[in-house]
Parts: C-alpha cells; structure tokens; sequence
C-alpha cells in the first residue's frame, strides 16, 4: 500500500478524536499530520502540508464546506476528500461530492465503511497515469508540486518534524517526505544513516574531525559542505 498523508477537518472533538483512533489502529500507513477544528485552521494547515486525504465535516462553524473547497481549488490541486457527515441524504452534501469528486462516511464513521473508502482512493491511484522521472532520478513531493533528483545529486538530507531538508548540489530544497523514504527511494546503499535524522551521501564524505563531531562532503566539482553529527552519528560514518 502507498504511505498516505492524512488530515482530519471535524469540528467536534469526540468524532476527530475517534476517526484519528481508527486511522491508527486499523490504518497505520496513513500519516495523520493535523487535526483541525475550524476553517481558519484547516485552509492553513491543508496548503502546508498539502495532504493526500482529506477528511473533511460536512458542516465547518462560521464557514460552508463548498467555500474552503473553492478557495484551495484556486490554490492547490485539491487531494482526496472523504466527507464526514451525521446526514445521508443532504442535497448540499450531493453537491459537494459532485464538486470534490469524493466519498463520504456516516457519523460514527463505521471502520469497515472506512476501509471501503481508503480502498476506494488506491484503486483510484493505482488507475492514474503516473508522470514518468526524468531517467536516473526519482520524484519527492515539495510544497509547490515535484522535484526529481538522482542519487548524485544529493549531498545530504536532514529530518525536519514533518517534511526533510535535502541539500543538493546546486542549492536546498524542501521536500515532504521522511528521512526513511528518501533513503529508500534513492537507495540504502549509496547513503549512511549517521543518526536518527541525518542521511549522507557516502560517496561524497571527505573527510571526518572527532574533535568537533563533524564531517566534510565534498562534490566532484569541488564544493564542499561540512555537517555536524551526533556521537551516533559520528560512529555510523567511521564505520562506513
């Protein structure tokens, strides 16, 4: 299964705090990286993170559903959404299924309904066509759409809460992804694990100073970037 970002819009904090339950307990390869409450929170949080799913209540306090829906259209292309609803047969929730193209779950959210639903958006994504790499480098999802970076490329990455920081040889770059994915999208063999949130490009390490826990990568044109390490991660380079 693809790993699947998630965030829960729900108003109510018994029915969040239950949907977010579930999605862990029964969906652990979904990331639940928000929980919001309100439509102010929800819009700042949907075009940080840019979800894959969204779950998203019916009925937001102070604000329409079909108004957050037209305002990140008009940003960002709108991901996955699953309705969250109390009622089955709203005509304001048919048309705001016809919008997004989406799915819905009756409150409470039933656990085998919500399993249909997920698989429901694999089978989805399984039948898009996928845009092909550049060749030699593999896509990472960024704030602003894609970036495609080969093995060489990448001096080192560095974990950063919900998203990593990857420099590259010709500048930095943030991408959406955990330090787990990047290494195995560009290969665990070309990369050194040099603590929990550290990965370097083993082919570009030049040099190693114990006394200040550092490490010199250098790129074959010459540009050399020095990067702190960690005890563990310092013992994991000299044992390379």
């Amino acid at each position: 299964m693809k790993n699947y970002r998630a965030i829960i819009v729900e108003d109510e904090r018994l029915p969040r705090l239950s949907l977010l339950q579930k999605l862990e307990t029964y969906h652990p390869d979904i990331e639940v990286v928000a929980c919001c409450e309100s439509y102010e929170d929800a819009l700042t949080a949907i075009l940080r993170h840019r979800p894959d799913i969204l779950f998203l209540d019916i009925q937001l306090q102070g604000h329409t559903t079909l108004e957050l829906l037209r305002e990140l259209k008009e940003a960002i292309p709108l991901p996955h959404i699953i309705f969250t609803t109390a009622y089955s047969n709203s005509e304001y929730l048919l048309q705001a299924i016809r919008f997004a193209a989406a799915d819905y779950l009756l409150k409470p959210v039933d656990v085998s309904d919500l399993a249909k639903a997920i698989r429901r958006i694999e089978e989805r994504d399984a039948q898009a066509p996928q845009p092909a790499a550049p060749s030699g480098k593999v896509p990472f999802r960024t704030l602003n759409g894609t970036l495609y970076a080969g093995k060489d490329e990448v001096v080192y990455a560095r974990a950063c809460g919900n998203y990593s920081s990857m420099m590259l040889i010709e500048g930095e770059e943030i991408v959406l992804e955990r330090l787990g994915v990047i290494e195995s999208k560009l290969g665990e063999g070309h990369f050194i694990r040099a603590g929990r949130n550290l990965l370097l490009n083993r082919g570009l390490i030049y040099k190693v100073n114990r006394r200040h826990r550092s490490c010199t990568l250098r790129t074959p044109g010459g540009q050399e970037f020095c990067v702190e390490l960690s005890a563990g991660g310092l013992e994991a380079v000299e044992k390379r």
